[in-house]
């Protein structure tokens, strides 16, 4: 007789307080990240809206670029989704 393998199923149950510590630590880890890119004289690239803003340790803004607004895919269900591979 042979054992059977038993498999553990590993659920992940999101809990509110969790995500909202996540949320709050990259906050402030790019706050943390934008104070030393200033305090090293290093631009930043970043978006605004629709636009990609680079801003200079100095605290000049330059726009480079316009990214149009893209609409949410509406996906019915039971809708199959192929990916490309590169």
């Amino acid at each position: 007789m042979q054992r059977e393998k038993q498999t553990k199923k590993i659920v992940f149950r999101s809990n509110a307080k969790e995500v909202s510590n996540l949320i709050l630590a990259g906050k402030q880890a790019a706050i943390n990240a934008i104070r030393e890119n200033r305090a090293l004289g290093l631009a930043f690239t970043y978006t605004k809206g629709n636009k990609v803003v680079r801003e200079n340790a100095n605290g000049e803004i330059e726009n480079l670029d316009r990214k149009p607004l893209r609409s949410s895919l509406k996906i019915k269900k039971g809708t199959i989704l192929y990916v490309k591979s590169k």
